[in-house]
């Protein structure tokens, strides 16, 4: 089940929404290199790996050529690497066209209602924390992987998290496979239980996507708007 929009408009302009999708995009197209093995060491250079973040130390040689954390730690590759930029900075690399396309598509869905709910000064602050905690679940999760973490999707997931907080009944317009791209609506509330467990779907199948920073993503942004006790919109 894919989204396409919500029938939900914002009443103001989401700056700060279009900040993010557009220096995500300059990041992409401008600074990340499109030669595989060149994009393979700048992700190890600058992006969150959950065995530095744990370590609080960047991956020595041993670490880097054994794929092991814990191997011996002296002799680090990237030695001026700063691991808490490397935490922000990772939300807005991605690893190619079809993951930046869906992460910064479903970032405007949910993205401009939650930025017209806070106000642009706690939006900006959500997205910072909210950020922050998706990558902390997957690095808890996987203390030992040497990986890089890449992708806005924690981000968007806690996006998602707040709006069906907010939102539980705006009607979503989605396609839905049935071998062929089906169009119809749903309310926010029941794709977000599809989604929830086609999160578990994707833990069960472990592969490379970081279900764990998705669902901490989701359940960060949720309950920050229940605690603040934000009102909740019937639509």
């Amino acid at each position: 089940m894919i989204p396409i929009s919500d029938i939900n408009p914002a009443k103001s302009n989401p700056i700060i929404s279009r900040i993010f999708i557009i220096a995500s995009i300059i990041v992409y197209v401008l600074i990340q290199p499109k030669n595989p093995s060149e994009l393979f060491n700048f992700f190890y250079e600058f992006a969150a790996i959950p065995c530095e973040v744990f370590n609080n130390k960047p991956l020595s040689i041993d670490q880097y050529y054994n794929n092991d954390c814990s191997a011996l730690t002296s002799n680090i590759v990237f030695e001026n690497k700063n691991i808490f930029l490397s935490l922000i900075l990772s939300n807005i690399f991605h690893a190619n066209f079809i993951h930046i396309l869906g992460n910064l598509w479903s970032f405007w869905i949910f993205g401009n209602n939650i930025e017209d709910v806070l106000g642009r000064a706690r939006f900006i602050i959500f997205l910072f924390m909210t950020g922050l905690f998706s990558m902390f679940a997957h690095v808890i999760l996987n203390f030992n992987d040497i990986n890089p973490i890449v992708g806005a999707s924690g981000i968007v997931s806690a996006l998602m998290g707040a709006y069906v907080y907010l939102f539980p009944n705006a009607q979503l317009l989605v396609l839905v496979p049935f071998g062929f791209l089906f169009p119809t609506t749903i309310r926010a509330k029941f794709f977000m239980i599809f989604w929830f467990f086609s999160q578990i779907v994707i833990a069960l199948q472990n592969n490379n996507i970081s279900w764990e920073a998705h669902i901490g993503g989701f359940l960060i942004g949720y309950l920050v708007l229940r605690i603040f006790n934000y009102r909740r919109y019937t639509l």
